[in-house]
């Protein structure tokens, strides 16, 4: 009696998020949409395609939520809740990043730098996490998938809003680059950045999540079999891989733009290697490391 219960308000769970994902992905499109009308040059010439893109991706965010409401797998409901809670995280970071870039106009390093690295952290800990209760890895990336989903579309409901809503001063901000761009309206313009910004996030983030979720997952299967002596000194080399990845990332600030991608790439696998063993190495610490049930279905 008591599971059927407890499985209920797993279902319930599970299809409050299937609608969620629907009804962000459907606000997404209505955004997009009252955009284009408004500024039916931002889908002249190569905008027609970053329209079409967004529409196709959005369709395919619209199914993912469809099969979490129509899914019935247990663990598969668990993975994508424990992603979509994180995901509410993410995608709150995400609106703190978009409000400081429009009214901190020179930002300190350390506002630039924490959302990026907060993202690797959050999305390794979604695998992280769905492993220790599910031990799969299929599902840990489902989790982070889920993460990514839910990410996302909160990311573009408020950046769309914001850039519509505020369009003047977003339109200043855009100044040089469209002066650069050769379109004659601010406003068409403007719209035509939102589509192919929303191109690019709903393409990396769910790979992104794929990636960073399944290291997350290995990680801590891997630290789940390790003694205590082990994890702590997993926590020493990982602080100082975080300190190098953070201090190449800092450097390559300070250095003139061409040099800068050798830089920012060691940096951020670095950091991100590290940030994504952050949450086993804490689980294993605190002694709730591992998943005996998941010792086999891997």
């Amino acid at each position: 009696m008591i599971y059927k219960h407890v499985e209920g308000i797993g279902m319930q769970r599970q299809h409050i998020l299937g609608c969620a994902i629907i009804l962000g992905t459907l606000l997404v499109l209505s955004l997009v949409a009252v955009g284009v009308t408004h500024h039916p040059a931002s889908v002249q010439g190569s905008g027609s395609s970053l329209l079409r893109m967004d529409v196709a991706l959005l369709l395919v965010y619209g199914i993912a939520g469809v099969v979490v409401w129509r899914q019935r797998a247990c663990n598969a409901n668990t993975a994508a809740l424990v992603g979509a809670q994180i995901g509410l995280v993410l995608g709150a970071v995400q609106i703190v990043n978009h409000l400081i870039e429009a009214f901190v106009p020179i930002r300190p390093f350390v506002l630039i730098i924490s959302p990026v690295l907060l993202m690797p952290a959050l999305l390794g800990m979604a695998g992280a996490a769905a492993w220790e209760r599910t031990g799969s890895l299929v599902l840990a990336v489902t989790g982070g998938v889920s993460c990514a989903i839910v990410a996302t579309l909160i990311t573009l409901s408020f950046a769309i809003s914001f850039n519509l809503f505020f369009a003047a001063r977003v339109d200043w901000q855009l100044r040089e680059a469209f002066a650069a761009s050769g379109m004659i309206d601010p406003g068409g313009f403007r719209v035509r950045n939102i589509l192919e910004a929303s191109s690019e996030i709903l393409v990396r983030m769910p790979l992104f999540a794929i990636c960073l979720a399944f290291a997350g997952a290995v990680i801590n299967a891997w630290m789940g079999r390790e003694s205590r002596r082990i994890a702590i000194a997993a926590s020493f080399l990982a602080s100082l891989m975080f300190a190098a990845g953070a201090s190449a990332l800092w450097y390559a600030n300070a250095v003139a733009r061409a040099a800068r991608p050798p830089l920012v790439m060691s940096g951020v696998l670095l950091s991100g290697a590290a940030l994504c063993a952050a949450y086993p190495i804490c689980s294993i610490l605190r002694g709730s490391g591992g998943n005996t049930k998941g010792s086999v279905n891997r």
